[in-house]
């Protein structure tokens, strides 16, 4: 048998939360034991603790790289976007496609986090959030200081926003619906505008 390739630090801790994400969606952080990762990864479990100090840190950790893209790509869509309107649907857009690509990680995040996980990524994502809605609200405020955008409580706005697309895909996720939601991502875009737009 051939020696296993030599791994950078980057794609040993990737091989590992990606190990751990497979079995989590198995069987919960939970139900899932280190060795269950050691064997999916290859790792040994020394490489594991390297990495991460318990199983609940590596969950925490899987919880924010996770959440960490999906705020980068919507981040993304808010810069590029050449109109209000164009910034205020990519994100939802964004919201679908990303969920679509990473149904896996879109349970985890939405759906399959438990106390443990909470308490070791519970002061990183304070920071990781407190980065992202600062970013949505530079962009969003000069746009409602020119009358483009409803002047709303953040927490509102972002409920309006986001919120329908991402209960239709906490629903589909779940397997309580069967519709295509990549398909329904206009008619979503389009009404989170109509929410959001100043009325003239």
């Amino acid at each position: 048998m051939a020696p296993e390739p030599v791994k950078s630090e980057g794609d040993r801790r990737k091989a590992i939360l990606t190990a751990a994400l497979a079995a989590f969606s198995e069987h919960g952080v939970a139900g899932t034991s280190v060795d269950e990762i050691r064997r999916r990864s290859g790792a040994s479990v020394g490489s594991i603790y390297h990495h991460f100090a318990s199983k609940d840190e590596l969950a925490g950790a899987l919880y924010l790289d996770g959440l960490a893209d999906y705020q980068a790509g919507f981040i993304s869509v808010l810069a590029s976007s050449g109109t209000t309107r164009m910034g205020v649907e990519g994100p939802v857009r964004h919201h679908i496609k990303w969920i679509t690509e990473n149904p896996d990680l879109g349970r985890f995040l939405l759906l399959g986090r438990d106390a443990s996980t909470v308490m070791a990524s519970k002061r990183p994502l304070r920071e990781l959030n407190r980065r992202f809605f600062g970013s949505v609200q530079e962009w969003t405020r000069p746009r409602v200081e020119a009358h483009e955008l409803r002047d709303l409580d953040p927490e509102v706005l972002t409920a309006l926003w986001i919120g329908p697309s991402q209960e239709l895909s906490r629903h589909w996720l779940a397997g309580r619906t069967r519709i295509d939601i990549a398909g329904s991502a206009t008619v979503l875009a389009n009404a989170a505008w109509l929410s959001l737009k100043e009325e003239t």
